[in-house]
């Protein structure tokens, strides 16, 4: 009844609009390399001040969506990630349309964006406080597990060949040490360089490893790889009904891991798509042909990092606890409007949190028609020749790592992680596992020292916790499963050497 009226109240002209509005801009930050949710959420948040709590915070849910959706468009069409959640959908996406699918894979993309942000949706509806209240249980034993389980997940990003995979995985752990030490406050590895005193900043070492990297190897390669694409006229959403019942057995897993991970704080988005990606791989009856152009790999993607937001909604509105960036602004906005988001929200303001849910899946369904609406246009964006589009992509590039921090700093390291990528490619070192460590090491170290502080150096303590065990026992089991993974791919190619 209260979700009823939740609807009624979203049905407002004027919150319809703001919605509406809020999820096209997000889309355009999205689709920019660089301008992520969280650069359109803080430029936005300010138009709040003089809305209702309700119009003001459906706004920025709205953008919100918008933003974690729009990755995907530059991601298929350029192989550039929009946004980090985008990172995966590059893997299959670009191939896909490089193949003359442009339409198919956007499509593809667009819907199953919408199927993982309705789930997400649904459960934080029903399920949100209890699911929180299991969140409360984590401490640092149980984080230290999970992520250990997270970076066990590269070995499924590696391109068959685990050596180079942990490789580019330790090269990204070894970066994200710059910076001051979380714990001690001591500054470790800047040489001196002032600008690194908070270490390098994931965006422009995103858009140096992926677009900068793509840009020279296309640059290198010449006229024949700025050709033409030809565009396919699509039907509907680009697959057909069996095609999408078949791939609900990778959307299905890939939504519980982006809810999951959304509901940790810290790890979000930027995670998840590539632990769904990893998964829906490991378990694929045909993992050679993930990263060449097929269907499964986008929707691993696009479906868990749209059900993240559903995960990290939870936690803000029933704990108060803003999981990433981009919450941390929507946060805000309830700030701004005397709102404190936690377990007595429900009590207190039971009619704005159900229009706020309304608001969310409203936002979704916004998502998929907007996009929809755009998708014969986007597909078209590969007619362009590479003469014109890239020059548009470098200066992108340009002003999404500006933007970061304004610092022209940010655009040196967007070239030397260009550099970086475009050596890595060469040498056929996967990207995905570098920038897995980069992001996940930070928190590991954290919560592994706090671990032993709390434990007082004893690995018993954490063992004890059935949390923690779980996890624990699950990376054993993905580490052998990975090392049985590499062998039977080395028998292969042995016996097809000898044949």
């Amino acid at each position: 009844m209260q979700l009823i009226q939740g609807f009624i109240s979203v049905f407002d002209p004027v919150t319809l609009a703001l919605i509406v509005g809020g999820v096209v801009g997000g889309i355009v930050f999205g689709a920019i390399p660089g301008l992520s949710a969280f650069t359109a959420l803080a430029l936005f948040l300010p138009m709040t001040f003089t809305m209702e709590p309700v119009n003001g915070i459906s706004f920025l849910i709205a953008i919100y969506v918008g933003g974690l959706s729009g990755g995907l468009i530059s991601a298929v069409l350029l192989g550039i990630p929009g946004t980090p959640s985008s990172i995966a959908t590059c893997f299959d996406g670009y191939p896909m349309a490089r193949n003359g699918e442009a339409g198919k894979a956007l499509g593809t993309a667009i819907l199953f964006s919408f199927v993982g942000g309705t789930f997400g949706a649904l459960v934080l509806t029903y399920l949100g406080p209890v699911i929180a209240g299991v969140a409360l249980k984590f401490g640092p034993y149980e984080y230290f597990a999970v992520i250990l389980f997270a970076l066990t997940t590269v070995s499924g990003l590696s391109a068959g060949n685990i050596n180079k995979g942990l490789l580019s995985c330790c090269l990204g752990i070894a970066l994200s040490f710059v910076g001051i030490d979380r714990l001690s406050s001591y500054m470790r590895y800047t040489g001196g360089i002032q600008e690194l005193s908070a270490g390098f900043n994931l965006v422009p070492l995103l858009i140096g490893t992926f677009a900068v990297s793509q840009i020279i190897e296309t640059a290198e390669k010449g006229a024949s790889a700025t050709q033409k694409v030809p565009y396919t006229k699509i039907k509907g959403m680009g697959l057909s009904l069996k095609e999408f019942v078949y791939q609900l057995r990778n959307a299905v897993p890939a939504a519980v891991i982006g809810l999951v991970i959304g509901i940790l704080p810290g790890i979000g988005g930027n995670v998840s798509n590539l632990m769904a990606y990893a998964f829906c791989k490991k378990r694929s009856k045909y993992p050679e042909k993930f990263g060449t152009g097929i269907l499964d790999g986008v929707v691993a993607s696009e479906t868990a990092n749209n059900a993240t937001i559903g995960g990290a909604l939870i936690v803000l509105l029933t704990l108060g606890i803003p999981g990433d960036n981009a919450t941390s602004m929507i946060l805000a906005g309830f700030q701004i409007h005397s709102i404190t988001p936690g377990p007595l929200l429900f009590k207190t303001s039971a009619d704005l949190v159900y229009t706020l849910f309304a608001a969310f899946m409203i936002a979704n369904l916004v998502m998929m028609v907007s996009e929809f609406m755009g998708l014969s246009l986007f597909a078209r964006v590969l007619s362009i020749p590479g003469s014109y589009l890239l020059p548009v992509v470098i200066a992108c590039c340009f002003v999404g790592s500006f933007s970061a921090n304004n610092r022209v700093f940010d655009i040196l390291v967007m070239v030397i992680f260009g550099l970086i990528g475009y050596v890595l490619k060469k040498y056929k070192y996967p990207l995905a596992p570098m920038v897995v460590g980069f992001i996940l090491a930070p928190l590991l170290e954290e919560n592994v020292r706090r671990s032993l502080m709390r434990s007082e150096g004893s690995m018993g303590p954490i063992l004890a916790s059935p949390i923690a065990l779980v996890f624990f026992i699950l990376t054993a089991v993905m580490v052998l499963l990975s090392i049985r993974s590499e062998l039977k791919e080395s028998r292969k190619k042995k016996a097809g050497q000898a044949a």
